[in-house]
């Protein structure tokens, strides 16, 4: 039954602003960080009530790909390490609190403006390609938030489609994507892990003592301790074969992934000694999304490109993550190598649309290049060089497309 609902709408105005960033999570923080620092009146739409996205709502760690960064993802990393919340597994981990409190402190010192638990409802433009602002719905009910600069970091390329760009989903041949992950954590957790293998080959030794008929859900689980405490995020559930931009099938892997994290942390206590003890502490707030949209920008990334070590007039990061593709259909996992590559300013600019950057896994690239520039040092990168280009359009009153990667690092130490 197709019924349809006409509505005519008048949405007040709310505020007027240079550069409306929609979505706080790594990209988003950074951009916005980055675009109130360079003196551009910012305002974040973000749908929970902390900024920082999958590094707090969806409790991911490590850091991966941060090493090679320079600007806010080296300021943060030493900030937090400074603050005694920086190392644990792989020496890459932080503390959740204290991420979401830093990112918040940083956006606020440098001027921005937040609205939590907002949520994006579309990209406001003049019919000819050119975005000027954003309607988004909250308590205050539906608002308009002018800007002649927007900068999408939803993870999906919410806002850009929105505006009439063009997108790519999944893989080529079928459009599926990545397995989704519900990160969570666990606590009485008294031992410092040996290796990515270790809570595996536990389960597996625990099993041919007693096949309890548990089985794995993802071969590889990590169990990764946070910095100073008796607590680890664990990252196990995998769900496979949902479309990541069906509600229906998020909610569906939503209570699966519960169901898998009580379900191995139930094994774990009963069955394994160190872990007598251990206690479910909490099951992320956001679904580890891997894959969605990605934007057709002015450069798509390719396999060739990062498998190669490809570097571009117009590079804003250095990527060096391996392609890490966790399959759709089955418990298979692909990884190659790649070698260090640049992520190119164009895969960040929409074609077609005007006065619009996207930050993120969403930006411009292939199925395969996307598994390895997803990962959070990346989006952070991103973010900050697109906050960066958006203050840099509007200083000079110059389109997206003509700002140089060296007035991008003008502003990145």
């Amino acid at each position: 039954m197709n019924r349809m609902i006409t509505e005519s709408l008048q949405t007040p105005v709310a505020g007027e602003y240079d550069i409306v960033v929609v979505g706080g999570g790594p990209a988003g923080a950074c951009a916005a960080i980055a675009a109130a620092r360079c003196g551009a009146r910012t305002l974040v739409i973000e749908r929970c009530l902390y900024l920082g996205g999958m590094w707090t709502g969806g409790l991911v760690n490590p850091i991966f790909d941060y090493r090679n960064k320079r600007g806010l993802m080296r300021e943060l990393q030493e900030e937090l390490a400074a603050m005694g919340s920086f190392g644990g597994f792989s020496g890459d981990c932080f503390g959740y609190e204290y991420m979401k409190r830093l990112l918040e402190d940083k956006l606020l010192a440098a001027g921005g403006e937040i609205l939590y638990q907002t949520v994006f409802s579309r990209t406001l433009t003049d019919g000819r390609g050119r975005v000027y602002g954003v309607i988004a719905e909250n308590k205050d009910g539906r608002r308009a938030y002018l800007a002649p600069a927007v900068i999408d970091c939803t993870g999906d390329a919410d806002a850009a489609v929105s505006a009439g760009a063009d997108t790519m989903v999944g893989r080529d041949e079928d459009g599926a994507c990545q397995a989704i992950t519900l990160m969570f954590t666990v606590g009485n957790i008294e031992y410092l892990q040996k290796g990515c293998n270790e809570l595996r080959l536990m389960i597996e030794e625990a099993l041919a003592k007693e096949d309890t008929g548990y089985r794995l859900p993802y071969q590889r689980p990590y169990i990764i301790q946070i910095p100073n405490s008796r607590t680890a995020v664990i990252q196990l559930t995998h769900m496979r074969g949902c479309n990541p931009l069906s509600s229906g099938d998020i909610t569906r892997a939503a209570i699966d992934g519960r169901r898998q994290a009580y379900e191995v942390v139930e094994f774990m206590r009963n069955h394994i000694e160190c872990f007598r003890e251990i206690e479910l502490l909490e099951t992320a707030p956001l679904l580890g999304i891997r894959e969605s949209r990605r934007i057709v920008g002015e450069y798509t990334l390719t396999l060739d490109d990062v498998t190669q070590g490809a570097h571009f007039p117009d590079d804003i990061t250095t990527a060096s993550f391996g392609i890490d593709i966790h399959n759709p259909k089955d418990d298979s996992q692909q990884c190659y190598a790649v070698r260090p590559y640049g992520i190119p300013y164009r895969c960040l600019i929409p074609k077609g649309i005007e006065g619009m950057l996207v930050a993120g896994r969403c930006i411009s690239g292939s199925h395969e290049a996307m598994a390895s520039y997803r990962v959070t040092g990346n989006c952070a990168a991103m973010g900050e060089a697109a906050g960066c280009a958006a203050y840099e359009a509007l200083r000079q009153n110059k389109g997206m497309r003509e700002v140089t990667t060296e007035e991008i690092f003008r502003h990145i130490s």
